[in-house]
């Protein structure tokens, strides 16, 4: 540690000392104590603004906590004490991602109590990706469905977000957060939720198709949708999404998207593995294919081969070839 570091680090604690004495400091007029509050707060935010310089996260969340603690119960300033909360947050995360969900989800009520859904909405994304990335939830990191439940708590974070994007017309954003809930509930659960995965493809592919911006998107959700069909066992499903998607965008039949969707329907309803895995080459000479595609289209060619039995774990999945 540098000595520039430890400086800070010492100012920290001495702002520290001097906002709790400050807080504990004795005042006989509501305006006194009213103003004894909004010192004691700046001083913790000074502190913990001096830990974060110092590289003490875990305690500069800790003053940012009891700033917004303060802001919140003494003075009824949700405001301030959100941003608190946003900081303190932010500090944990790095050091403690439990503590920083803990706290973000905090922030994200007061957020929403005081109209402010664009950063609720940013920050319940946030908590998702913290999610995604291992954080443990109920903070105890036991059991051995951890992996699900995490995966579970991002869906409900980013469903969450969506919701909030929406609210303020973000089309864009809140059909980000949609096409990660599709992608965790198809490819990440253990048993995936390919039923739900598929009806959000089909719902972002139409939301597209009313934007000129965006209408060019529309053709990857729908065979996106198509594939999860597919995944599901349910080829009857594929194909009557496929003649619809054709109906909705006259382009998608003769796009690249919809050709390969429409070959790999082929290929299933013959049971035929060849045409199936020269319809992936043939795509991915063109389109690279991405883990999600991989992972999806791993779970269809083992449908082929088992017959149909597309269902169940398969510790093996990853080494099946799809060509």
């Amino acid at each position: 540690m540098s000595a520039a570091m430890r400086q800070q680090r010492v100012k920290g604690e001495s702002l520290l000392s001097e906002a709790t004495k400050k807080l504990q400091s004795r005042t006989w007029f509501a305006s006194s104590t009213e103003r004894r509050n909004e010192e004691a707060a700046e001083l913790y935010e000074r502190a913990a603004n001096a830990f974060r310089v110092g590289s003490a996260m875990d305690e500069g969340g800790d003053a940012y906590m009891k700033a917004g603690e303060i802001y919140r119960n003494q003075l009824n300033n949700t405001g301030e004490a959100s941003r608190c909360l946003m900081k303190a947050g932010a500090c944990y995360k790095s050091t403690n991602p439990t503590e920083a969900i803990k706290t973000y989800r905090s922030a994200i009520t007061l957020l929403c109590d005081a109209g402010r859904l664009t950063q609720a909405a940013k920050l319940s994304k946030e908590v998702a990706e913290l999610f995604e990335n291992g954080a443990d939830g109920d903070g105890d990191g036991e059991g051995n469905d951890t992996n699900d439940q995490n995966v579970t708590l991002a869906i409900e974070s980013y469903d969450r977000a969506a919701e909030l994007f929406a609210m303020e017309n973000q089309t864009s954003s809140a059909n980000q957060c949609l096409a990660h809930v599709a992608e965790l509930c198809s490819a990440a659960l253990s048993e995936p939720d390919l039923i739900r995965a598929s009806s959000i493809y089909d719902e972002l592919g139409r939301k597209c198709l009313e934007s000129n911006l965006l209408k060019y998107n529309a053709k990857g959700y729908f065979l996106q949708c198509v594939l999860c069909n597919l995944a599901g066992n349910d080829a009857v499903g594929a194909g009557q999404s496929l003649r619809k998607f054709e109906s909705l965008d006259y382009t998608f039949g003769e796009s690249r998207e919809g050709k390969f969707a429409c070959e790999l329907v082929e290929a299933v309803d013959a049971f035929d593995s060849e045409m199936f895995a020269t319809a992936c080459f043939e795509y991915d000479r063109i389109s690279k294919l991405d883990p999600w595609k991989t992972s999806i289209l791993v779970k269809v060619k083992r449908g082929i081969d088992g017959g149909g039995d597309v269902g169940g774990d398969d510790p093996e999945e990853d080494d099946v070839d799809l060509t």
